[in-house]
């Protein structure tokens, strides 16, 4: 009588080793973590907070419906915070608006003036503009972040 031996992949799926492991087949998924901004400044407690988390220059600051994610908030005492969830780490930039009389948009005089505060992170100035994208952006690379941002008004 001849015994006959397995074939190799006969083996090998008997023994649970072919393909890859269990938890190398799961998809990868980005990492994430959380951005919690705090706001200081504001010269009132009338209107709404309006922040804005951008990825990218296009639309930074004043052009919320570009941002990643953007959201409201009350300004209580002259402060205000705000907490971003589930940001994909990577570089971004946060602008605010003190939203003093509702309009959802930063008011001018007729020759360009803001007449709201605004802020952005990194406390990134505004030099005969609005602040740039690059004086503002940060990286996320933790499960969370704290900043702070200086409300300032022309």
């Amino acid at each position: 009588m001849q015994i006959r031996s397995a074939s190799p992949l006969l083996l090998l799926l008997s023994l649970g080793l072919a393909g890859a492991p269990a938890h190398a087949q799961a998809t990868a998924r980005p990492a994430t973590g959380s951005v919690l901004v705090t706001m200081t400044g504001f010269r009132s407690d009338r209107g709404a907070m309006r922040i804005s988390l951008f990825r990218s220059a296009q639309g930074y600051p004043g052009k919320h419906t570009l941002a990643l994610r953007s959201g409201t908030g009350r300004i209580q005492g002259g402060a205000a915070s705000f907490r971003f969830d589930g940001i994909p780490h990577g570089t971004y930039a946060i602008s605010v608006l003190h939203d003093e009389n509702g309009n959802g948009k930063m008011d001018t005089n007729w020759i360009g003036i803001p007449k709201e505060g605004g802020g952005a992170s990194n406390d990134a100035k505004a030099r005969f503009g609005p602040p740039k994208y690059e004086d503002a952006k940060f990286v996320l690379a933790q499960p969370a972040l704290k900043l702070a941002i200086k409300i300032r008004y022309p």
